[in-house]
Parts: C-alpha cells; sequence; structure tokens
C-alpha cells in the first residue's frame, strides 16, 4: 500500500542545519525540565513500604487500589501477582501492594504492615485475606535502582551504534546513536514535563520505544546502501532524499498504526499501561521526526566533514 506517489521528491535534508537547531533548542529544553519541574519519581525510586497480601476469593485490583488509596499513603502502587511454581495449581489471589509513605525500617514498617492490613480488612471483612510477606525499599536502593536505569539506556545507545557501525559506516553508527539519543531525551523530558510517576515499568517503556524507533532508521539505511550500489551519477545528497522518499510511506503507514494502538490504550487504561502508552505516543512522533530529518542527515554531514565535498553515490561513497 502507498501512501505517497512514487515518484515523490521531498527534500528532507535539504534543510538540515535548520532541524539541527530545532532539535537542540528542544532537546535543552527537555533536559531543562528535570530541574524544573523534576522528575516524579515512584517508590522504586523514593523507597516505600512493600506488602504482599493473598485473598481468599477472587477480587479485582480496582477493588484492592480503591482500599488502599483511600488511605491516603502517597504513592501506591497495586499489582496483581501469577502463582509461584509451588503455587502451581492452587487458586490463588496475590497481590503485591507498594506504598511511599510507610518507607521506614523497623517498627515503623510494622505500623506500615498493620495500617494496610486494617484498611483491607475495613473493605473485605475480616479472614478475606492474609499477609504474607513485607518488605521495606530505602532511598539508598533506590538511588541504585536510578543508577541502574540510566546505565541500562547508555549501554543500550551504545550497543545500537556499535551494531549499525559494524553493519554499516561508523557514520550510520553514529547517526543511529544521536537520533536515539534525541528520540530519549525529548521523550523522558515529556514525560517529566507531564509530571507522570517514573518507575522501572518506565525505564523498559524507554528501552522498547528506543528499539522500536531504530528499526525505522535501519530500514532507511538499508535502503541509502542499495541506491549507492545501483546509482551511476548522483550526490550523496541526492541519494538520501530518495530513499527517504522511498521509504517514507512505509514509514508514515506502520508508525500510524502503532500510534492508534497506543492511543487507544492510553485513554482506556490507567496506571502503569497509561504511563507505558503515553511514551510509546510521544517516543512515536519523535522517533518518526528523527528518522527522516535527524538520522540520515548526521550520515550526511559525517561523510561531508570527511571527503570536504559533495561525494558521488556508487563511486566515492561507500555504504
Amino acid at each position: 500500500m502507498e501512501l505517497l506517489k512514487p515518484n515523490t521528491r521531498i527534500d528532507f535534508v535539504g534543510r538540515r542545519n535548520l532541524f539541527f537547531v530545532i532539535s537542540l533548542i528542544c532537546n535543552l529544553i527537555c533536559i531543562g525540565t528535570f530541574v524544573w519541574p523534576g522528575a516524579n519519581w515512584g517508590i522504586d525510586f523514593k523507597g516505600g513500604t512493600e506488602v504482599r497480601a493473598r485473598f481468599q476469593k477472587q477480587v479485582g485490583i480496582g477493588e484492592v487500589r480503591q482500599a488502599v488509596e483511600g488511605m491516603n499513603l502517597g504513592d501506591t502502587q497495586i499489582q496483581n501477582l501469577q502463582p509461584t511454581i509451588a503455587d502451581q495449581g492452587k487458586n490463588t489471589n496475590d497481590f503485591l501492594i507498594r506504598v511511599e509513605k510507610l518507607g521506614q525500617a523497623g517498627s515503623e514498617s510494622a505500623k506500615g504492615s498493620q495500617l494496610i492490613e486494617e484498611g483491607l480488612t475495613k473493605k473485605f471483612g475480616p479472614g478475606a485475606f492474609q499477609i504474607l510477606a513485607v518488605n521495606y525499599v530505602g532511598p539508598r536502593v533506590g538511588r541504585e535502582l536510578q543508577i541502574r536505569g540510566i546505565e541500562a539506556l547508555v549501554f543500550a545507545l551504545i550497543g545500537i551504534m556499535i551494531y549499525v557501525g559494524l553493519r554499516f559506516e561508523f557514520s550510520y553508527g553514529l547517526g543511529a546513536l544521536v537520533s536515539l539519543m534525541h528520540d530519549a531525551v525529548i521523550t523522558a523530558g515529556c514525560y517529566v514535563l507531564f509530571q507522570r510517576e517514573w518507575s522501572l515499568s518506565i525505564i523498559a517503556a524507554l528501552l522498547t520505544m528506543i528499539g522500536y524507533s531504530v528499526n525505522d532508521t535501519v530500514v532507511i539505511y538499508d535502503r541509502i546502501r542499495e541506491n549507492i550500489k545501483r546509482a551511476r551519477k548522483g550526490t550523496l545528497h541526492e541519494i538520501v532524499n530518495i530513499s527517504i522518499n522511498e521509504t517514507l510511506s512505509r514509514t508514515l503507514l506502520t508508525n500510524f498504526t502503532v500510534m492508534m494502538v497506543v492511543t487507544l490504550l492510553f485513554i482506556l487504561n490507567q496506571g502503569v499501561i497509561r504511563d507505558f502508552s503515553l511514551v510509546f505516543i510521544v517516543g512515536g512522533i519523535t522517533g518518526t521526526y528523527s528518522t527522516v530529518y535527524i538520522a540520515s542527515s548526521i550520515v550526511l554531514l559525517v561523510e561531508d566533514l570527511k571527503s570536504g565535498k559533495k561525494i558521488t553515490g556508487g563511486k566515492e561513497s561507500k555504504p
């Protein structure tokens, strides 16, 4: 299916300097959001109390959330747990309840467990559940998780740059790295601006979004390499523009399909699914932009700097 005519020739890289400036300004603004208004760190990073409860009868996660959030204990996370290997075959209904304001060791953590137990008893009645475990997540652990999350993002970006650089050339790997850093910074900045809560699930969402975004970039890089091998004349600038135009319908169709799904997930859901969808909505938009205007333009910039002149496709250019 083609959205655009086969002979479409839009000059995407003709004003690359303008788009570089726009992207730089947007990235600086998004980095600034971590200073003001600042990231809304969740329990994973700030610390808190974690309670595992097993209900005797099937209850909905919404009912548990309503009971816990009514106690005004700060940030709250509720997760329905799958049966463990030891519990396979049993009719278990376990929930992991995490709250922020009870995050102190010793007697305060036990007191927190007691408060949660009282709230659940009030909602579901005596004997409707049992507390299986109580754990405390301290601020030091939360700080370590922040560092590990950042390391995961950095290592993923470096790994992708190495892969693309080996498959194509260094300039292509650099273009992919800059493009993905652009996507990650803007997506994270918008997430901070919306003051949504950061958790390990959101770090996973960012990593997933990066993997999705690099796919479009590699598709265009493949087309550039094919067109360089086939071209008998024309500058690299022209070949890159032709390649982007030839893959544009595929890029738009793929991203439209993804955006339609994640938008519905965002509208119809709450909690971590909604936050995950928000990351993909912002990341999908900025990923399409960077794939078209940033990744290939970086390749052109590096190749021009290396040669000191425009390179003729199929002769002086090597994919």
